[in-house]
């Protein structure tokens, strides 16, 4: 009752807590990634240490409590069924694991537990709520507790008790065994849950250039059986797999022709880069091969699936071709437009205009982020889109609406446009509920900051790597806050804190987004990303055609441009060509 700043959990809102933090002369309420009384007494710590350290204004520290996230604590990364991850490896930390549960409804709970041998079983296992079925494991780690061990701890604290060789098998067994009501649990360890994790944020990357060869093309003159285009259509796959399934994945290639080359050079601790090059069909027949592997392999043949499958438009699109988002802008300052379709009868006049020349999407804006542009307050920004919006709802495009503001998007989503088009990557920690709670789509591009820093200079090891690894944890993010992958768009941000090279680079090797099983959008229209190639502000119409056609031809679902008309041309060009 004496402290100077008291800080409470005050209930639970979707899959956040709420709390509450007051101290002298200032107070804030926030929502909380990270659950329990325990993590709102450490937003408290690191809110009064702000305020001492730097004065920085309640508001802000609010919005950076809401962002703090924590791998492996309590984290949810699926949902029906859902599942959890804790790396809980003590009786109190696991007696505040149940506590957490207790607030979760569930049917069954399936634990997949391993433990360091040094460790409390008996304390952990009877601190855990009442279990259905166990499926104990080992990590890869010499200090993991043997199975058997682990399995008799269990007797009398479950119904059912598996002994599973692998923690990544393990947690295949447990999502297969669970229905969507249950919950599956994967704790004792954070190894164990390092393993697990792999799952949910590895990716299987396709290499290459996206559209493939047609099967007219490629067997012009001859006649063949139905499934020759997929045993000579080549592909290469990259992945990042812990050395035993490496080993396995390798072993399995060879069975069915696929090549497959490993290597541990530069790659993070306990991964081995995995390389697989063969045709569709052997890959295929690869992935089988992996779904009956019991190393935990059924999740890497479902990546490898998702990266051979053609791309899948997010509603409201449809359509196998490239779409096409115009830019309707109703900003005075817009490093291209700006001030030109500021008043509504001049933007209702241009989108009608993109319309009738081909676009897809109408994407309307209401604050530049060119570089240097200040930022708009939600209500004003509000105040120059919502009108907009609402009256296009007659023309027969969808809206999207261009903003980094869940206020904004809520009430443009109210008005009537049905795609979120972020380039923020959902910074504004709000921004996912809105989406989710209208069941819109939305663009999640990866941005180092939004508006653009000219003086930021970001590093990357592979920009197309890097931007990848990021936009794998922005969609499990959406997807925790219940927005299906199919509605999620993934934008790499040309231009956005990238050299006009890297932009060019990610362009060149856009079909790797294909990885996240997610639709692919470029922005790129006349952006200082061509200035590398000669072109000068009002001459980037050129290389921006230029772009769109190198984006079609690699498979991209969308490119948002200024230029309607001029970028349809290419697009039908494109699909003459390859005879769609």
């Amino acid at each position: 009752d004496d402290a100077d700043v008291t800080a409470v959990e005050t209930g639970m809102c979707s899959i956040e807590s709420e709390g509450a933090i007051t101290g002298p002369e200032w107070a804030l309420e926030t929502n909380l990634q990270l659950l329990g009384g325990h993590q709102a007494t450490n937003a408290g710590v690191a809110a009064t240490l702000a305020r001492q350290v730097a004065d920085v204004a309640p508001a802000t520290i609010a919005t950076g409590l809401r962002k703090a996230t924590l791998p492996g604590r309590f984290e949810a990364v699926a949902t029906e069924p859902r599942v959890v991850l804790d790396g809980a490896h003590n009786p109190g930390a696991v007696g505040t694991l149940a506590r957490l549960l207790d607030r979760v409804e569930y049917d069954d709970l399936h634990v997949v537990f391993a433990a360091m041998a040094e460790k409390d079983h008996d304390g952990i296992i009877e601190r855990l709520p009442a279990v259905d079925t166990a499926f104990v494991t080992r990590p890869a780690v010499d200090r993991a507790e043997e199975v058997i061990t682990l399995a008799g701890a269990f007797d009398g604290h479950a119904d059912r008790v598996r002994k599973v060789a692998c923690v990544p098998e393990a947690t295949e067994r447990a999502l297969a065994a669970a229905d969507s009501d249950d919950l599956v649990l994967v704790t004792g360890s954070l190894y164990a849950v390092a393993e697990a994790r792999d799952r949910w944020t590895r990716n299987v990357v396709p290499k290459g250039r996206g559209r493939r060869p047609s099967a007219d093309a490629t067997f012009a003159g001859a006649t063949f059986d139905g499934d020759a285009p997929a045993a000579v259509d080549q592909r290469v796959l990259t992945t990042s797999l812990r050395r035993g399934q490496a080993a396995a994945v390798a072993s399995r290639a060879e069975t069915v022709g696929v090549t497959c080359r490993r290597s541990a050079v530069g790659a993070p601790e306990k991964h081995v880069e995995t390389v697989l090059a063969g045709s569709v069909g052997d890959l295929r027949a690869l992935a089988d091969a992996l779904d009956t592997d019991e190393r935990g392999l059924g999740s890497v043949a479902t990546d490898v699936e998702t990266a051979l499958a053609p791309p899948t438009p997010a509603p409201p699109l449809d359509g196998d071709s490239t779409a096409l988002m115009g830019i309707l802008n109703v900003t005075p300052d817009s490093f291209h437009d700006g001030g030109e379709y500021d008043r509504l009868d001049a933007a209702l006049d241009r989108a009608e205009e993109m319309a009738a020349n081909g676009a897809d999407v109408i994407d309307v804006g209401g604050e530049s982020t060119r570089p240097g542009a200040e930022s708009v307050d939600a209500g004003e920004e509000i105040d120059r889109v919502v009108p907009v919006v609402d009256a296009l709802d007659g023309l027969d495009v969808p809206v999207s609406v261009d903003t980094r503001k869940a206020a904004v998007a809520d009430a443009a989503l109210d008005a009537g446009a049905e795609i979120v088009n972020d380039v923020s990557g959902l910074a504004d920690p709000e921004m996912r509920f809105v989406v989710a709670d209208h069941d819109a789509s939305v663009v999640v591009m990866h941005s180092e900051s939004a508006p653009v820093d000219p003086d930021a200079d970001p590093a990357y090891d592979d920009v197309v790597g890097d931007v990848l690894g990021e936009l794998t944890e922005r969609v499990l993010a959406a997807e925790r806050a219940g927005i299906d992958r199919s509605r999620i768009v993934v934008d790499p941000g040309c231009g956005f804190g990238k050299t006009g090279a890297e932009s060019l680079e990610l362009l060149d090797r856009i079909a790797e987004l294909r990885a996240l099983g997610c639709p692919v959008m470029v922005g790129h229209s006349r952006k200082s990303m061509f200035a590398g190639v000669g072109a000068t502000p009002d001459d980037r119409l050129p290389p921006t055609l230029a772009a769109t056609a190198m984006a079609a031809e690699r498979g991209v679902d969308v490119v948002r441009v200024h230029d309607v008309a001029e970028n349809a041309a290419v697009l039908e060009t494109v699909d003459a060509a390859g005879g769609e």
